[in-house]
């Protein structure tokens, strides 16, 4: 019998082998498991990184069968809790608010034309999340917003790498407010929205004008105010910045859907 890999607290997942006798032989449902996985890593406390038993392990501990453990470890992934690496196996993933990134998109699929309100959404949300951050932020919280701002100025002229690094920035900032659900909210909210303003151009494989490397200095320029406003702790300049930006990506997404 071949050795499986060996897997971080071992001895934790012996849990899920008492849950299986309890059902006296009852084959588990896959969202029973996911369940029970669940409420383990909630309960034991397991960090980002640990990895899960093989899925030949966790179908003898819970007595079922591997497709049911598979599906099991699908909706936990869905649900953001697991990370599944190809050739490497799953892995404690701790984002929830993946799940909720997800539904955002969706809705946002099923109907387009609510794209406007969700960026009002995106607006009230950064509005709030950098007011709280104002107050609220420290200096690594500060530094680590300049670190997001020079790698968003050196993603000019690559839309994949904006997207990605305009999300960081503004993401950053919002954590800030020290408020972890207003944070991923915000950021689930935002990134659907960034991504649905640049889908065309990530398809074509091309970059818009204003991300083009000699215009995107006024994009940055509308960036800058926003760090510097949380650094000053100035509300009134914050509230400022937020708007024109939230301006600026109205344009965009009105250019997007052109």
């Amino acid at each position: 019998m071949a050795r499986s890999k060996q897997t971080d607290g071992a001895e934790v997942w012996q849990v899920l082998r008492a849950s299986a006798g309890q059902r006296n032989g009852e084959p588990a449902a896959a969202e029973e498991i996911a369940g029970l996985i669940e409420q383990l890593i909630v309960s034991a406390g397991l960090p980002e990184g640990v990895r899960l038993p093989s899925e030949r392990d966790l179908a003898q501990l819970t007595s079922a069968s591997r497709p049911t453990v598979s599906q099991a470890i699908r909706i936990l992934v869905v649900k953001g809790l697991v990370e599944s690496r190809r050739g490497s196996g799953a892995y404690v993933r701790r984002k929830p608010e993946s799940s909720l990134a997800a539904t955002v998109s969706l809705m946002l699929s099923l109907n387009q034309e609510s794209v406007a309100h969700l960026n009002d959404l995106r607006l009230w949300l950064e509005r709030d999340g950098i007011a709280q951050a104002i107050k609220q932020s420290t200096r690594a919280e500060v530094d680590a917003g300049e670190a997001a701002l020079r790698k968003l100025a050196g993603s000019a002229g690559n839309t994949s790498a904006w997207i990605s690094a305009d999300t960081l920035f503004h993401a950053s900032l919002v954590r800030a407010s020290h408020n972890p659900y207003l944070a991923s909210i915000y950021e689930s909210v935002h990134e659907t929205v960034i991504n649905y303003e640049y889908r065309n151009w990530v398809d074509s494989g091309t970059v818009p004008h204003w991300l083009r490397p000699g215009e995107a200095a006024g994009l940055i320029a509308l960036h800058e105010p926003i760090l510097a406003a949380v650094r000053d702790r100035d509300d009134e300049a914050g509230r400022i910045a937020v708007l024109r930006h939230h301006h600026a990506m109205s344009e965009h997404l009105a250019a997007s859907q052109a």
